[in-house]
């Protein structure tokens, strides 16, 4: 992660992610009207290939014309009206010489400058408001100027995105508790030339600070996080099957996590993708809480969920062979690790 961050922080709320593959989704958004037929192509004589509902999440690959092109829930491929579909978060780069400010308000005057990112980096934008977005990175987030935040692609995804007043924005805050969760990291380098500019919120030095060993996750978590632990253990060796959701009789690797979050209250979306793309917070690799969610696949695109348990090992619903078992957060072999996202 090449996020250097200046205090000693989680924040909280809508947080952070670990940004996929741009080979991928560009925008991940939410169906916008009770019924919608989505279709094979990028037009209305286009065959209907189904109907989802209110409040589906989608995965957004690409705009055609007034259509756009998505990735749903199941994983399909289909297309529909970009007037029915709802965008909260998008994929962008960090385009600045130097730094770029992140501040806990969306003002040059009022927000306190609490990180900043380099240019290139590949952040998660939520809202605008103002002259500023509202922006995400690995379990950190904040506000930085529009001016230094580009599209990752052609297509001005940003320009969908909702708009706040600012009469809606809080400031965030920073408990005591958050405060010590996690450590400083900083470039060595960054005591000595880190001024910023007061007026459009790019820092003047680069800001980019050491990568995290994926090795340096920590196995201690809350109460919660033991339970969900205990009961997913309980559950080992029972088998695999594609689409199942009993735990004793069979269940994908989203069945599993779904199931076991549902004895503790906790609703998810039924796959691995949108699972990432919507429950929960992100966490960086180096802060893993028993508990948490661990995304795998290729080229940045989810398709396999586990369960966090602590000591750098993962539960999971891993394939017909093994059935429920565990592994190790890391695979040397299978599906690259992605991110991980914290629900409880």
């Amino acid at each position: 992660m090449r996020l250097k961050k200046v205090v000693l922080s989680t924040l909280v709320g809508v947080a952070a992610i670990m940004v996929p593959s741009l080979a991928y989704g560009q925008a991940y958004g939410t169906v916008a009207t009770q019924t919608l037929n989505v279709r094979d192509g990028a037009k209305l004589e286009a065959s209907i290939v189904k109907q989802v509902g209110l409040g589906e999440p989608v995965e957004i690959v690409c705009e055609e014309g007034d259509w756009l092109k998505l990735i749903l829930e199941d994983d399909s491929r289909a297309y529909v009206k970009a007037e029915y579909i709802n965008v909260h978060r998008v994929l962008a780069v960090v385009n600045v010489n130097g730094g770029l400010n992140v501040r806990d308000y969306p003002s040059t005057e009022n927000g306190k400058v609490i990180g900043s990112f380099s240019n290139g980096d590949e952040i998660s934008v939520s809202y605008s408001v103002g002259d500023w977005y509202k922006v995400s990175q690995e379990g950190f987030e904040g506000y930085v100027s529009k001016d230094y935040v580009k599209n990752s692609t052609e297509v001005d995804f940003l320009s969908y995105l909702p708009n706040k007043r600012l009469t809606e924005i809080e400031r965030m805050t920073v408990t005591q508790e958050e405060a010590q969760a996690i450590m400083v990291e900083t470039d060595n380098s960054s005591s000595s030339n880190g001024s910023t500019s007061s007026n459009n919120g790019a820092s003047s030095n680069s800001g980019s600070s050491s990568n995290s060993s994926n090795q340096n996750y920590t196995s201690s978590g809350s109460g919660a996080g033991d339970a969900v632990v205990a009961y997913a253990k309980q559950f080992l060796g029972n088998p695999y099957v594609y689409g199942g959701n009993s735990l004793t009789n069979g269940v994908d690797c989203s069945g599993f996590t779904s199931q076991i979050m549902r004895n503790f209250g906790i609703s998810l979306n039924r796959s691995s993708s949108a699972q990432y793309a919507n429950n929960g917070y992100y966490v960086s690799s180096d802060s893993l809480q028993k508990g948490d969610l661990v995304f795998y696949g290729y080229n940045g695109h989810v398709s396999h969920v586990a369960i966090y348990i602590g000591g750098g090992q993962v539960i999971h619903a891993n394939d017909e062979r093994t059935g429920i078992c565990i592994s190790n957060v890391f695979p040397s072999g299978g599906k690259p690790y992605i991110g991980a996202k914290r629900v409880l």
